[in-house]
C-alpha cells in the first residue's frame, strides 16, 4: 500500500515539474508577445492554436487544460494529456525541438493514468 502512495506522490511531483517548465517556457512567451504587440498577438495566438506543424501554443493550451482536468477527473485529464502529446509528435516527428516537449507530456499522462487505475484497484480490493 505505501508503494502505490509512493507512486502517487511520484506522478504529482513529476506533473507538477514538468507542467511548471511547460508553464516557464511557453507561458513567458505568450505573455511576452502579448506585452510586445498588444491585441494583436491575440489574433496570432488563435491562429497558432490550429496550426500545431508551425508552432507549439495549441499543444501548450491542450497540455494545460488536460493538467487542470486531471486534479478534478484524472483518467480524463491523463486522455487530455496523452491525446495533445501524441497528435504534436505525430504532426512533428521530423522536428526534435517539439518531440522534446511531447515525450515528458505523455509520461505525465501514462503516469497519472497508472495512477488512477491503481486507485481504483485499490478501492475495490478495500
Amino acid at each position: 500500500m505505501k508503494s502505490k502512495r509512493g507512486f502517487s506522490l511520484f506522478t504529482m511531483i513529476y506533473g507538477i515539474i514538468v507542467t511548471s517548465l511547460m508553464l516557464l517556457i511557453f507561458g513567458i512567451t505568450l505573455i511576452g508577445e502579448l506585452i510586445e504587440k498588444g491585441t494583436g498577438a491575440l489574433k496570432e495566438i488563435a491562429t497558432a492554436l490550429v496550426h500545431w506543424e508551425e508552432d507549439p501554443t495549441g499543444f501548450f493550451f491542450i497540455y494545460i487544460i488536460g493538467y487542470a482536468i486531471i486534479w478534478w477527473k484524472p483518467l480524463w485529464g491523463a486522455v487530455i494529456i496523452m491525446t495533445g502529446s501524441l497528435l504534436s509528435a505525430v504532426i512533428n516527428f521530423d522536428n526534435p525541438g517539439f518531440l522534446i516537449f511531447a515525450i515528458p507530456t505523455f509520461a505525465v499522462g501514462i503516469l497519472y493514468l497508472i495512477s488512477w487505475i491503481d486507485e481504483k484497484k485499490r478501492i475495490k480490493t478495500v
